[in-house]
C-alpha cells in the first residue's frame, strides 16, 4: 500500500513541474509587451 502513495506523490510532483514549466514559457511566449515595443500604435 505504501507503494501506490509513494508513486501517487511522485507522479502528482512530476505532473506539477511539467505544468509549471508550460505555464512559464507560455508566458514567456506570449508576453504582451513585446507587442507595443515592436509595432508601436501610432496616434495621429
Amino acid at each position: 500500500m505504501v507503494i501506490w502513495w509513494i508513486l501517487t506523490i511522485g507522479f502528482l510532483s512530476c505532473l506539477g513541474l511539467l505544468g509549471g514549466t508550460l505555464v512559464y514559457f507560455l508566458k514567456q511566449a506570449l508576453h504582451s509587451e513585446d507587442a507595443t515595443r515592436i509595432d508601436k500604435i501610432h496616434t495621429e
